[in-house]
């Protein structure tokens, strides 16, 4: 069961990791040909978008990470800035 949540929050990293770069694609390729007020809005929006998922990402890994901790029987302590394995703390 564990195995599946690590393999499941790993892919789930993966693909908001795609679209990430995906929209900052998108923005550089708006960048070279767009000029003007709409462009701009377009590009920052594309941008916003690449950072949503990017911290999906992140956020992703970072509970596989824990899973995978605890499935290694490392532990995991929580503490005032969150939970960290106990080789961490």
């Amino acid at each position: 069961m564990i195995r599946h949540l690590i393999t499941r929050r790993k892919t789930e990293a993966a693909r908001a990791q795609e679209a990430a770069d995906e929209h900052r694609a998108a923005a550089e390729a708006l960048r070279a040909v767009g000029t003007g007020p709409l462009a701009a809005a377009l590009i920052r929006n594309r941008e916003a978008a690449a950072d949503r998922a990017q911290e999906r990402a992140d956020e992703q890994r970072a509970a596989a990470d824990l899973l995978a901790a605890a499935w290694d029987g490392r532990g995991i302590t929580n503490t005032p800035d969150g939970p960290v394995t106990t080789e961490e703390w």
